[in-house]
């Protein structure tokens, strides 16, 4: 059709997975078909839209070529880009740029134990160490976990929004605005669990962030910051050495 062909080659395989030598056919002819049809509309269309063909034609051609250099760019910065961010320099830009990290949503610090109704494990010793953990209790407190809870974390370093909360633990139970202002020890129930529940710190809605609830985004920002600088440097670089190697020259027409 027109300067298009399709070959035997081109359909080897269709209709391959038909029941029926008769389906298998009906497949290849309805392939054949379709392929016709496209190849048809093509054509009309590049002879009816011969302007837009063009401009099509230029846009691909741009973002091929704007693919192959973001691609190259990538290539270089996941070889040669250092991504470790140190605590110091976390903490540097977290107290420069604090105004940026407004919570959007309260966040509280909360250790947990989730434990199964259908155990009776003892708890006299492990209420007072969620009340106080020290170094001493807190092995004991890890081990007594490890052997009866269903899920558990003893973080006081974690921070909560309101979402991951309501994900782990029954807060329909019990009032949780009074629980974590009051950084409350409570212990409450659903049909298959008991929860024994220790909040530590909260903030609320519009506060700043605390840096150990916003380093995470703190080093994204540094390292995008640091590719950005190293990805400028190559352009740099790669103008620089071409301008010196004459590998380009530049003619300006002078008005006449």
């Amino acid at each position: 059709m027109y300067d298009k062909y399709l070959y035997q080659s081109d359909i080897a395989g269709v209709g391959g997975g038909a029941a029926r030598p008769e389906d298998s056919i009906q497949a290849v002819r309805n392939y054949v078909d379709s392929w016709v049809r496209h190849n048809l509309m093509l054509r009309y269309a590049q002879d009816n839209l011969p302007e837009e063909e063009q401009r099509l034609n230029d846009r691909l051609r741009d973002y091929k070529e704007s693919l192959l250099i973001y691609q190259y760019e990538n290539d270089l910065v996941s070889q040669k880009l250092d991504t470790n961010v140190s605590e110091d320099e976390a903490e540097k830009y977290y107290n420069s740029h604090k105004d940026i990290f407004n919570l959007k949503n309260a966040i509280a610090r909360v250790r947990y134990i989730m434990l199964s109704t259908s155990t009776k494990p003892p708890l006299d010793s492990v209420k007072a160490w969620m009340k106080n953990t020290t170094d001493y209790n807190e092995p004991k407190l890890e081990g007594f976990c490890k052997q009866y809870a269903v899920r558990y974390s003893l973080s006081d370093s974690v921070w909560y929004n309101m979402d991951e909360l309501i994900a782990l633990l029954p807060v329909d139970q019990f009032d949780f605005d009074k629980a974590q202002f009051a950084r409350s020890y409570i212990e409450v129930a659903d049909s298959g669990y008991r929860y024994l529940i220790k909040f530590n710190d909260y903030r609320i809605k519009g506060n700043d962030a605390p840096i150990d609830f916003a380093k995470q985004e703190i080093k994204n920002i540094i390292i995008n910051q640091r590719k950005m600088a190293f990805v400028g440097t190559i352009h740099k670089t790669i103008y620089e050495d071409a301008l010196k190697n004459g590998d380009f020259e530049v003619y300006v027409e002078q008005k006449k």
